[in-house]
């Protein structure tokens, strides 16, 4: 029985929250009709929120305090072990802090498992395990790490393994509260689907869907082999579990990866927040109508009293710690592009000497001018190879034609020593050969020391008069400096007021050693 008006007290108030006696239905919620492209030939299609329970999956019902935990009294004092990453060891994990102060949980994961993922088990408190072999193992595997747990549980009294896979409270716990609230909620239900994982919530939904009412259909939906969606299994994998599901079952369809992760997005889009394994589940579902509607039998699912098909499938996770799946596994012509993405700082503004030497030359119709060399009576360039060979400091008189806008970082000594021809020179004050051993970005305080007398640069005068004329003449600019690292923030800086501008990868002298060599060809 719920609570009056949700509020939860006392010592034990947060282990009452978890408890669904205590908690009204968890939502049933019709989808929009954008997502269903049955509403005109009848059917209604609702989303069980199984996000809605206290740990926001569909694990915290069976995987917790529920059933597996509490029908485990050694748990309340001994480490517990499970094989899982997502769902149910979270869940295990929160509700064993909950109901004993228990904080001793392992999760034994596959090492393929992203870094992200593991912190969020971290993150939570739990110690991830990582054992090799295949990502998803055979609960029945004599040699996988569900048999090993097994092994060390019967040799080890320290430790408790609950078995998500092979545990009846599993799917007992769905039997109990999600079969009983989806009939109470929707007497008129026709097809229910979930996608499969330990076969817990469609074994214990369907069996008591099926003894109140034979006539409902039970939909599994499966990953497709070798391509996995987090959460569900393939169909070859899930067979051998004990649980009693092939009197459940009546239809499976298999669903891509790229399907699942999708059809997640565009519910979440639509404020059925959820993720892949849920999106899987929907898309499983129309796949399934799709078929029966091509073969004709999909008017003997109609429901003889409303005249219409009530289909209900669960919403059994989050989006949230898949994302960058999401934009691995779908185009990026499905999300929204970034308004001013090409200012932000990334690798396309460091160009390679040979492309800043293709900018300095390009002439508004491309024309490339013809390179030449001056002797001068100026200092030789230092530290370099070709120092070795013209003892003679050179000015570049192959230059950039109006069309770009060079800025000279370097002090003035330096750049009288040797420049880019009509580069205009404007000393950073601070800049100096080798600043910070020539790692820039390894040094926090250099970084705020040139970052701090770059704000004061860039409101001089001249500078501030010639990235004016740039940006009335839609001019792009070329910053340059010692290393090609402090440009990179002067780069940065002046895109931020609206211009083009890039950099040289190795700064001056990479500049210098390019031009050189093309002349030598």
């Amino acid at each position: 029985m719920a609570v009056r008006d949700n509020v939860f007290r006392g010592p034990q108030s947060v282990a009452q929250y978890f408890d669904p006696e205590s908690n009204p239905p968890l939502p049933l919620v019709e989808i929009p009709d954008r997502l269903n492209p049955f509403r005109k030939d009848g059917v209604r299609i609702y989303a069980k929120m199984l996000t809605c329970l206290p740990a926001q999956n569909v694990k915290s019902l069976p995987g917790s305090a529920l059933h597996m935990l509490r029908m485990e009294p050694r748990a309340q004092s001994r480490k517990i072990a499970e094989a899982s990453s997502g769902s149910t060891i979270l869940s295990l994990g929160i509700i064993a802090r909950v109901l004993w102060g228990n904080e001793n949980i392992e999760a034994h994961v596959t090492n393929k498992k992203s870094m992200e993922s593991l912190n969020l088990l971290r993150f939570f408190g739990i110690r991830p395990c990582l054992f090799a072999g295949l990502a998803q193992q055979e609960p029945t595997d004599p040699t996988g790490i569900m048999a090993r747990l097994r092994r060390r549980t019967k040799e080890c009294d320290d430790m408790v393994y609950l078995g998500q896979y092979d545990n009846d409270d599993n799917w007992k716990a769905h039997a109990a509260w999600t079969g009983p609230q989806i009939l109470r909620q929707l007497p008129e239900t026709n097809v229910f689907c979930t996608t499969v994982g330990t076969g817990g919530c469609i074994t214990g939904t369907g069996v008591y869907l099926k003894a109140q009412k034979p006539s409902i259909r039970v939909l599994g939906v499966f990953n497709v082999a070798g391509d996995p969606t987090p959460g569900p299994r393939y169909y070859d994998g899930f067979q051998s579990s004990s649980f009693p599901w092939q009197e459940t079952i009546d239809s499976r369809v298999e669903v891509s990866s790229a399907s699942a992760y999708r059809m997640s997005m565009r519910l979440s889009r639509e404020g059925i927040i959820c993720g892949p394994s849920s999106g899987e589940a929907l898309q499983g579902l129309l796949q399934y109508l799709t078929d029966l509607k091509r073969s004709g039998k999909l008017g003997d699912l109609v429901d003889q009293e409303t005249n219409e098909i009530s289909c209900v499938f669960t919403c059994s996770d989050l989006p949230y710690q898949y994302l960058s799946t999401y934009f691995e596994k779908l185009g990026t012509d499905e999300f929204p592009t970034i308004e001013n993405e090409v200012t932000k700082h990334d690798l396309r503004w460091i160009l390679d000497s040979d492309k800043a030497l293709e900018l300095l030359n390009a002439t508004p119709d491309h024309e490339l001018d013809k390179a030449c060399i001056v002797e001068s009576s100026l200092l030789s360039l230092s530290s370099s190879e070709d120092s070795l060979e013209n003892p003679v400091g050179q000015h570049i008189r192959r230059g950039p034609t109006p069309s770009t806008l060079v800025i000279d970082l370097r002090s003035r000594n330096d750049f009288d020593t040797q420049h880019i021809p009509r580069s205009l020179s404007v000393p950073l004050p601070g800049l100096y050969p080798g600043l910070a051993g020539g790692d820039l970005f390894g040094d926090a305080e250099a970084v705020h020391m040139i970052w701090t007398a770059m704000q004061k640069w860039l409101l001089g005068t001249e500078l501030s008069q010639s990235l004016f004329d740039a940006i009335r003449d839609q001019r792009p600019v070329l910053v340059l400096c010692y290393d090609g690292f402090t440009s990179q923030l002067g780069c940065s800086a002046i895109r931020k007021m609206g211009l083009e501008a890039f950099t040289v990868r190795g700064g001056f002298q990479a500049l210098w050693l390019q031009t050189r060599k093309e002349e030598k060809v």
